[in-house]
């Protein structure tokens, strides 16, 4: 831009500054006004309220007021946490505490959030509010944490647990026990982290405290994946969901999908990962225009959540991607989660930032971007190295290598394997040994020192069977099974209940039919006929809702146990078949071949048979409508589409076809185009409208 030129718009700006100005006193004095509305409705309310509920309200006013006025929040925070001693709220005397600095320590004004507690901590000792001063303590070590010095984190938890075994607070306990776990696993002393998480755990089941519950189970599941115990990872992580499934908590069923999703990509199932997160994904922008449609949860804080929400799952299917080799995409979605990480309003960990850029970085190096990708990587590492989070900086540092080492720069490449990989080593951590591994094996390949070479690849070898086996996918492929059918049970009670519910409501109905028949009997003739007509449509809908059972019920015989298991053994006498053949007779090679081949034959067809049946009973007109639009569906695309519409994942059907989850992902791309679908519109919805 030419000088003229900018000095014009720049006097065009000042022109301006009033109007912008006056625009933010507006704007600001607005916001102000529906915070106080907000305020004086909640104080109104309160003087109406008792007990917990008080509480409740309370504990609102307090995390409105840490904003505005210290000292009215202060206040409330004493009667709050008076209340709650003498009635043993201990779950809400907890929230008491984090609603009065949860605003300081997102804004990072760690200094005065830390002065506020200790403050709190002076007044709680002063009046012998036992459990609060405990809670004080962990308050402190919890915001230390947050400053990344772990040492004081850990000192004021154990203080904080000393006090509250002094007085027998087993929520007390449990909660500092839960901090302690989370401390040392961001220091990656997983062995540790997991004793103290189980100590939680056993608190929390044994007096039925279901969030805690199910965050302990979390908390567990992803110190196991850190561990690379997979299969156990998978185990608590399914138990946590239903938890959370239950409390219908959307922010932790988003974690969990997350996690699955991740486990899968260190067990190099992409596919399924990416399913994953693109679960997690959809939950959360449901979860977003769910709270924009009914006003829920407005604000620049809860916008800031919701964003960072986004931006990890855009982070893990970029990671995803990078691994299927789809760099455009992988690049595409870890740039946009770079940038809501990065954003004005964000909350953002430097963790979360680093991790971004870590990935982004290995993208870079696929794009051979080089200087962009040691820039990034670089920028990661250094904040893993300042925040002790040794497992993410080795895999930075492995980044760095793996850079130079595209580079054919050698000696800079082996100088950064080998520190991640004694980084590592140091922290247990199995699965990046294993990466480390083969790293160098790979990188000792192109100097040609191959016997060299050979021993890193027995080492990567060996360490890759202990991890990751067949035996240990079926397993996580059952544990998947079982919460699935599990969760389809609970549905079904659910609707048993709800019949029960119905009939419970007949009843009620007859009573108060035969009560108004003493008091009036001039209207005999009338009630009987409405108590008919209630009893006649009562009774169909139970009718139909048994139906519905029963059906569900045959599907889910039919699809997991008799399908799936046919399937199985087919499977499994074809494996043994095929492994024995080398004992049998060349001669008998094409015989052994055409039994199994007529085995599974037969078998498709019976199941598709049994399939098309109970397809046919619910949508007879299904294939009528589709034939007539799509007159070129073949019948294998005519079968996907029916069981598409059933709601079956890309496993099921696969597993009834007999054919891989990749071959039915791509017979479902190719329906995609030949129904003329846009990238936006879903496949199943689409088909649901037939």
């Amino acid at each position: 831009m030419k000088s003229s030129e900018f000095k014009n718009n720049l006097k065009k700006t000042r022109n301006f500054k009033p109007v912008i100005f006056l625009f933010f006193l507006l704007f600001t004095q607005f916001i102000l006004n529906a915070q106080t509305a907000n305020i004086d409705s909640l104080e109104t309310i309160l003087k109406k309220t008792k007990g917990e509920e008080k509480v409740k309200v309370l504990n609102t006013l307090i995390n409105e007021y840490s904003i505005i006025d210290s000292v009215k929040s202060f206040n409330y925070f004493k009667e709050s946490i008076s209340i709650s001693e003498k009635l043993n709220l201990h779950f809400h005397e907890k929230n008491t505490f984090d609603g009065l600095i949860s605003f300081l320590v997102r804004n990072k004004k760690f200094d005065e959030a830390i002065s506020r507690v200790k403050k709190v901590l002076e007044y709680c000792e002063k009046n012998n509010l036992k459990k609060a001063v405990g809670f004080s303590y962990s308050e402190i070590g919890y915001v230390f944490l947050k400053m990344n010095n772990y040492a004081e984190a850990e000192k004021y938890q154990n203080i904080a647990l000393q006090k509250f075994n002094e007085i027998d607070c087993d929520y007390g306990k449990a909660a500092v026990y839960e901090r302690l776990g989370l401390i040392y696993m961001i220091k990656n002393e997983f062995t540790e982290a997991i004793k103290y998480y189980y100590l939680a755990l056993k608190i929390n089941q044994r007096l039925d405290f279901i969030p805690e519950t199910g965050t302990s189970l979390y908390h567990i599941g992803l110190t196991e994946l850190y561990l690379s115990n997979y299969e156990k990872a998978v185990e608590y992580i399914l138990r946590s969901l239903k938890y959370w499934e239950q409390l219908n908590y959307v922010a932790n069923i988003w974690n969990c999908n997350e996690l699955i999703g991740n486990i899968y990509i260190k067990l190099g199932g992409y596919r399924k990962a990416l399913h994953y997160h693109k679960i997690a994904l959809k939950i959360r922008e449901d979860y977003i225009r769910w709270s924009i449609r009914n006003g829920v949860g407005s604000g620049d804080d809860i916008d800031s959540v919701n964003n960072l929400g986004i931006a990890y799952s855009f982070n893990n299917i970029a990671e995803v991607y990078l691994n299927l080799k789809k760099y455009d995409s992988a690049y595409f979605y870890a740039y946009e989660s770079l940038k809501k990480k990065e954003s004005k309003n964000s909350v953002a960990s430097p963790n979360d930032i680093a991790n971004s850029q870590l990935n982004l970085g290995n993208i870079y190096n696929k794009l051979n971007k080089y200087d962009s990708a040691v820039f990034m990587i670089t920028k990661a590492a250094k904040t893993y190295k300042t925040l002790q989070n040794k497992s993410s900086y080795s895999e930075a540092l492995y980044g760095l290598g793996q850079v130079y080492f595209d580079l054919r720069k050698f000696n800079e490449a082996k100088e950064y394997f080998t520190r991640g990989l004694e980084i590592t080593k140091e922290i247990g951590d199995k699965s990046n040994e294993k990466n480390g591994y083969k790293l160098l094996s790979d990188l000792l390949l192109s100097e040609t020192n191959y016997k060299k070479s050979l021993e890193y690849y027995k080492l990567y070898s060996e360490i890759k069977d202990s991890i990751i086996n067949k035996e240990s996918n079926s397993k996580i492929e059952e544990l998947q099974i079982k919460y699935d059918v599990d969760k389809k049970e609970q549905e079904i009670k659910t609707q048993k209940a709800l019949v029960l519910k119905k009939k419970s409501q007949l009843v009620l109905s007859l009573i108060i039919g035969g009560l108004l028949i003493l008091v009036a009997a001039t209207f005999i003739f009338f009630i009987q006929k409405t108590k008919k007509q209630k009893e006649k449509i009562l009774k169909q809908e139970a009718e139909n809702l048994r139906k519905e059972l029963e059906l569900k019920n045959r599907e889910l015989v039919c699809n997991v146990s008799s399908i799936y298991v046919k399937n199985q053994v087919i499977s499994k006498v074809a494996h043994k078949l095929s492994k024995s053949s080398e004992n049998f007779k060349q001669a008998n090679m094409n015989m052994i071949r055409n039994v199994i081949g007529e085995l599974k034959q037969n078998l498709d067809e019976t199941s598709w048979k049994e399939f098309e049946i109970r397809f046919a009973r619910v949508h007879e007109n299904f294939y009528k409508n589709i034939d007539k639009r799509f007159p070129d569906l073949t019948n294998t695309e005519r079968k996907i589409c029916a069981m598409l519409k059933l709601g079956m994942s890309s496993k099921d059907i696969a597993s009834i076809t007999m054919t891989q989850s990749e071959s039915v992902d791509i017979t479902r791309s190719r329906l995609r185009k030949k129904l003329n679908l846009t990238r936006d519109e879903n496949l199943t919805g689409f088909l649901n409208r037939f």
